[in-house]
């Protein structure tokens, strides 16, 4: 796996745990498609920058509060698929009472082109359990 391609992924990442918006959107492709299971609360296949965004600010919603600090951290790991890369990753969350929390093992499949991300594709071990875990904080 070539540094750039690390770089560009790490990049990605990095946007999310830290939550800067100009540094995700940076990594993305103008033509990309972002899919996600259709059951979460910003499920569905996202297409070009501004399903990026949209993408971006349903996920924000969902997870904004549910992951202070240490909880945002993704603990990445990144593999070398041939024009694609694989990334493994935990999402982390946590009731604001303290009182529940999700550790879940993922995995995303992401493909490159000219140095921008042109598809990204979410795996979820158990997304009952995700929505389980969202239910209870109404």
């Amino acid at each position: 796996m070539s540094q750039e391609i690390v770089e560009i992924i790490r990049s990605l990442f990095g946007g999310v745990e830290e939550r800067d918006l100009g540094t995700y959107l940076a990594t993305w492709h103008p033509e990309v498609v972002i899919r996600e299971p259709g059951s979460l609360p910003y499920g569905g296949e996202y297409r070009g920058l501004e399903g990026v965004r949209r993408h971006a600010a349903g996920f924000m919603r969902t997870w904004r509060t549910l992951q202070p600090g240490g909880e945002r951290k993704l603990n990445a790991a990144f593999i070398d698929a041939g024009d694609h890369v694989i990334a493994r990753w935990r999402l982390r969350a946590r009731l604001p009472d303290g009182e529940g929390t999700l550790d879940m093992p993922m995995v995303g499949v992401y493909k490159l082109r000219d140095g921008k991300l042109v598809e990204a594709q979410m795996f979820y071990s158990d997304t009952a359990a995700v929505l389980r875990f969202l239910e209870s904080t109404r």
